[in-house]
C-alpha cells in the first residue's frame, strides 16, 4: 500500500499578464508554468533544475502558497 504523498501537484499552470501595449490592447501573457505535475513522498529529496527564467521560483512559490 502506497502512503499519501506529502506534496502533490497536478497540471499546474501559471500565466503572468503582460502590460498593455500601444492603446492598451490586450497582449498575450507570459507562460511561466505549463501543466507541471509532481509528487513528493516522505523521505524523498527533490531538486528543481533549469535555465534562468524557466519557472523554478514560480513553482516553489505556488507550492508554498
Amino acid at each position: 500500500m502506497k502512503a499519501e504523498p506529502l506534496v502533490q501537484v497536478e497540471n499546474l499552470s501559471k500565466v503572468f499578464p503582460r502590460g498593455g501595449g500601444l492603446l492598451r490592447r490586450r497582449r498575450a501573457g507570459v507562460r511561466a508554468l505549463d501543466e507541471v505535475s509532481l509528487e513528493i513522498s516522505d523521505g524523498e529529496t527533490v531538486g528543481v533544475v533549469g535555465e534562468s527564467g524557466c519557472g523554478k521560483t514560480t513553482l516553489g512559490r505556488i507550492i508554498m502558497g
